[in-house]
């Protein structure tokens, strides 16, 4: 007998058929890739690692930290940018380096704005100015002198775009003549400011309070619009006379373009969950950054902001993608 879909047994062998195809796996079910463009130990390590953590407790999944640094930032960021769209491959990066890679690197293999997902933000970490402990400079003021007198000798160091982009501020606003030396690695233009090589660098404050509270820095002061609220006795560069160098550098999760929109809401709500933990606000302070709640929508519109930014630090500092 032949036996159509219209007839009760032939409905029943239908539903035996669908309900031996395999179920979709819910997001996760198997490992995170998150791609960090600096190398461990440092400032953006230490944070990241602690968000890290925090998201394995909160997804119940395998989330791995992989260090992927050079080239400031942007061998992490290729990697993130070529992957799947799956959730599986995803970037803790900064809103600097994101803003600023276009307008200095020629050769750029992705554009931060269509080639990723922003998901959302996670903090917001201030930059400091560090000089040498027995530096006669006490302030900011003290120092722009101090640096003018050197006649065109003076020297800074920086390593990161968000460190450039807070010198380049100071510098062109005070018209200060000055040389700049760039570093691979943020602790090693610190090194440098200890053992009186150059004049000054600006850190991230997760470093830079490190090495203050080891003696082997003084900080002057820091480019966020408002103290930090681990070092509530240092200034901002505002405060100290030069409003035009302050900066707000941002860190966010992010992920290659096209993410579904029910991925996005999960990382969304797993990390302002993360960001909202009382422990986190603690860690962060005493790290000399903020927590910084956020969204998909507001990260995107923070990211366009970002790039103008750096296309006006970029233009002062007259500087061309090499």
């Amino acid at each position: 007998m032949k036996i159509s879909f219209s007839h009760p047994l032939g409905l029943g062998v239908s539903l035996l058929m669908l309900g031996a195809l395999p179920a979709k796996a819910e997001y996760p079910d198997r490992p995170i890739r998150v791609m960090l463009g600096f190398p461990a130990g440092g400032g953006a390590d230490i944070q990241g690692r602690w968000f890290i953590d925090k998201l394995k407790e909160l997804s119940g999944a395998t989330v791995i930290l992989e260090n992927r640094p050079g080239n400031s930032g942007n061998i992490a960021a290729d990697l993130v940018a070529k992957a799947k769209p799956d959730g599986y491959t995803l970037m803790l990066a900064a809103s600097a380096g994101m803003g600023a890679g276009r307008f200095i690197y020629k050769d750029l293999t992705y554009d931060s704005v269509k080639d990723f997902t922003p998901i959302t933000t996670t903090n917001q970490l201030c930059f400091a100015l560090t000089v040498n402990p027995k530096s006669p400079a006490k302030t900011v003021g003290e120092l722009t002198a101090l640096l003018k007198a050197k006649n065109g000798k003076a020297t800074y160091g920086y390593a990161v775009t968000s460190a450039l982009a807070s010198a380049v501020l100071y510098v062109s606003s005070e018209k200060i003549e000055i040389s700049p030396v760039n570093y691979k690695q943020t602790a090693q233009a610190v090194s440098d400011v200890t053992a009186g090589e150059i004049d000054f660098a600006f850190a991230d404050m997760v470093f830079a309070h490190g090495q203050e509270k080891a003696g082997r820095i003084r900080i002057l002061a820091v480019t966020c619009d408002r103290r930090t609220a681990g070092a509530p006795n240092i200034p901002t560069m505002a405060e100290s006379g030069v409003p035009a160098a302050t900066t707000a550098p941002w860190w966010g999760l992010w992920g290659p373009a096209g993410l579904p929109a029910d991925i996005i809401e999960k990382h969304e709500k797993w990390i302002n969950q993360i960001v909202a933990m009382p422990a986190t606000k603690d860690f962060l302070v005493s790290q000399g950054a903020d927590p910084l709640p956020g969204s998909h929508v507001k990260m995107k519109e923070m990211l366009l902001e970002s790039i103008e930014s750096w296309r006006k630090v970029t233009s002062l500092a007259k500087i061309e993608p090499q």
